[in-house]
């Protein structure tokens, strides 16, 4: 909870969505952590690395506004978005296996035109932009193989830090193409 409130406190970053399960879907609510919540807190870090701000709801951002209204808000204030979808350790309130805003969310930014970096579980079933279907195009998501990979070992792959590296430059050049001056005065 640190690092998210460490997070929203630097300004000097380029704001990012980050979509994710609420940390106590994926098990306990106090430590040891599951696996699946060290995966978050990583990718969470990760990003920051990148100097890039990760921004959550509601952890980072609480608006007063319905939750679809909240997800418009921040997909609209951000230049790039990152999605993982995880197993939860039992299903929503509704009975799904996951919250149907993980599909909603990562759908609403390619719609508005931002860079995405999706990644999924592999023991977890999902389609739409998660692509149990096959790979559909721009959402192909990158797969962290749980029972054979630890969280350090997806994070140090040689796949990961390609992916997170490409979607950090487009990110940048979308803040940079919205941004810039229209007019350069040079001497």
């Amino acid at each position: 909870m640190n690092d998210l409130n460490d997070a929203a406190s630097a300004f000097f970053r380029i704001p990012v969505f980050f979509s994710h399960q609420n940390l106590f879907t994926l098990g306990p609510p106090q430590p040891p952590l599951s696996p699946e919540q060290q995966f978050i807190i990583r990718m969470f870090n990760e990003i920051k690395k990148v100097l890039l701000f990760p921004r959550t709801l509601p952890n980072t951002d609480q608006y007063p506004n319905t939750t679809l209204e909240n997800v418009r808000r921040i997909v609209k204030s951000s230049y790039g978005t990152a999605a993982v979808l995880l197993k939860p350790t039992g299903p929503t309130g509704l009975g799904e296996p996951y919250s149907p805003f993980l599909q909603i969310e990562p759908a609403m930014s390619y719609q508005y035109g931002l860079p995405i970096l999706l990644v999924k579980q592999s023991t977890i079933q999902a389609g739409g932009v998660w692509g149990d279907a096959g790979p559909l195009a721009p959402f192909t998501p990158l797969i962290w193989f749980s029972s054979s990979t630890t969280v350090d070992q997806f994070f140090d792959s040689v796949q990961w830090k390609e992916a997170l590296q490409n979607w950090a430059a487009q990110v940048r050049n979308g803040f940079f193409i919205q941004t810039d001056p229209e007019f350069k005065y040079s001497c």
